[in-house]
């Protein structure tokens, strides 16, 4: 969930938006912000109210957020209640909401269900008034994230600043890279006012532990995010506007959503970096970076094909297996 009217009304590239391009373009041309799901949508959900009480405020939380001692019912009945909410508008909408959420029994023994399992989620949802709906549990979630990542001895510095470290929050880098127009919302900015180093930072909340979190690193293509802000952050001269001297390698603060209380700090090598911009091999697979990226863009948008990734129009369709 972002929300920063400055970078949102930007129609410029984003390194979420690019990597969905290394996946299928279709990705890319239908790309939304409120769909883009890193993890599975509790986590993400979590992850997404912790940044905005750590970067935002406890005020931007409660404008984005209903929290509702109401458990979401389970599997097709929380399919069924949802579309039923979305669609709530249609006279058709219970019927869209059975159709959708894969019920086998009737309707009727559905609406039975919805009375007993559904009736006060869906009032619930009424209620938010269009805010992303959360439990009380899920809050008390969030608010352990939020005091571990604030107070804790390796993390606290760079989320509240001190008296030698200043902490600027969502901060946007507009630049170009190949003549393309990009940018870039950083969580944190840090400057270090001793040593003048500029500390470019992005916070992950993860259903994994910390300690093994390199897997969703590599799942979700955070060499990439970290090269792209880092190119952003040199040629928008953040560094200078800040009064730093020199820019320090991009960290990941990283904290467990089930075990809060030992975040870890990830630090991106020289090679990390060169392959989240011009790919690579790591451990024995290929990467593309966000370079290959632009490259694909600049072909898709040059023959307005969308359907299947560049290299399988190049190829006519046809991929060697064993290659």
């Amino acid at each position: 969930m972002i929300i920063n009217d400055e970078y949102l009304s930007s129609k410029a590239l984003s390194q979420s938006k690019l990597k969905k391009l290394l996946v299928h373009p279709q990705l890319f041309i239908n790309y939304n912000t409120d769909d883009d799901t890193d993890e599975p949508k509790e986590t993400t959900v979590i992850g997404d109210a912790v940044d905005l009480i750590l970067t935002q405020s406890s005020d931007a939380f409660y404008d984005a957020f209903y929290v509702t001692d109401v458990e979401k019912p389970g599997a097709m009945m929380g399919s069924f209640v949802w579309h039923l909410f979305i669609n709530r508008d249609s006279s058709d909408a219970e019927q869209i909401a059975y159709e959708r959420s894969g019920f086998k029994i009737k309707l009727d023994k559905v609406r039975e269900r919805f009375d007993k399992e559904g009736k006060y989620y869906y009032e619930a949802l009424l209620e938010s008034n269009g805010k992303s709906v959360i439990t009380s549990h899920q809050k008390s979630k969030i608010d352990a994230i939020v005091e571990s990542l604030k107070y804790n001895e390796f993390t606290s510095e760079w989320i509240s600043g001190s008296e030698r470290y200043e902490v600027h929050k969502q901060v946007v880098v507009e630049f170009e890279y190949k003549g393309h127009s990009c940018k870039g919302l950083l969580d944190l900015v840090v400057v270090d006012k001793e040593t003048g180093i500029v500390y470019p930072i992005d916070l992950k909340t993860t259903s994994s532990p910390t300690h093994s979190w390199m897997s969703m690193f590599w799942k979700f293509r955070y060499d990439i995010q970290a090269a792209f802000y880092t190119y952003g952050v040199i040629k928008s001269g953040l560094v200078d506007k800040l009064g730093g001297k020199s820019l320090h390698p991009f960290r990941f603060i990283v904290e467990n959503q089930d075990y809060p209380g030992s975040p870890l700090i990830y630090e991106v090598d020289d090679l990390i970096m060169a392959i989240g911009q011009f790919g690579g091999e790591y451990n024995g697979r290929e990467y593309e970076g966000f370079d290959q990226a632009i490259e694909r863009y600049e072909w898709h948008t040059k023959n307005d094909l969308w359907n299947y990734p560049m290299h399988d129009y190049i190829n006519k369709g046809v991929r060697i297996i064993g290659q």
